[in-house]
């Protein structure tokens, strides 16, 4: 019972000297994230390991440095799917056609890209409101601090539980059958441009016309999340 409380109600302290180190080893910085978000995840590392401190976490850090790596697996939180939201990319849609189809040389950016999804979705959007040619003259930039996640969406394969929203028609005209799963075609794959950015640490992409960043400030702290609207809105 105690160490179920101890989980729940950790020391503010203990967790945040446990986030300082995380920093310092590895320059992670998730010091002006939402503790109780942060509690949640880390909990479940500490049930993995059957510990009930965040002390004994920190040995545990200290004598297996690719616990580490786990850690920021459920740290980086990564929900994603194709046209997630469907009404938000019919907006997308509409204002596409209506005030950005004459423009060549489209950037669009998702930020805090997970595994891709969204970014591909915003690839296969324009494809249907401008066109594979001007597609290709696009540049959808896709980021995320995950490099285990940018690998996962480079190597674009999905499965059918993120495909709910993608209409039989798009799956036959972006996707091709691959494994028991989708992989996007290539000349979708070849206009999204997948790097690692953390939008707190680092300067945003300029000139964009299309910007996603979802589900992403509900982690963070007021005051973080005023530096990074900054950011944005300055992209």
């Amino acid at each position: 019972m105690t160490e179920d409380i101890q989980r729940v109600l950790p020391d503010e302290n203990s967790l945040t000297e446990l986030l300082e180190k995380i920093y310092i080893e590895k320059g992670w910085d998730f010091r002006s994230y939402k503790k109780s978000s942060l509690i949640r995840r880390i909990a479940i590392r500490l049930d993995a390991n059957h510990i009930s401190s965040y002390q004994d976490y920190s040995f545990l850090l200290d004598s297996d440095h690719s616990e580490y790596d786990r850690l920021f697996s459920v740290l980086t939180i990564k929900v994603s799917e194709f046209f997630r939201e469907p009404r938000v990319f019919s907006l997308l849609k509409n204002a596409t056609l209506s005030r950005l189809a004459g423009r060549d040389g489209l950037r669009a950016w998702s930020c805090g890209c997970a595994y891709g999804n969204e970014a591909y979705s915003i690839a296969i959007l324009l494809a249907e409101c401008l066109g594979l040619e001007k597609l290709r003259n696009a540049k959808i930039y896709a980021t995320d601090i995950d490099n285990d996640a940018l690998d996962i969406a480079r190597a674009a394969v999905f499965h059918n539980d993120s495909m709910l929203n993608v209409s039989d028609i798009q799956r036959e005209r972006y996707f091709f059958g691959f494994n028991g799963a989708y992989k996007v075609r290539y000349d979708t794959r070849d206009s999204v441009r997948f790097g690692s950015l953390n939008i707190v640490k680092h300067p945003p992409i300029s000139k964009i016309d299309i910007l996603f960043c979802r589900n992403l400030l509900i982690y963070f702290e007021k005051g973080l999340q005023m530096t990074v609207l900054r950011k944005l809105d300055y992209a």
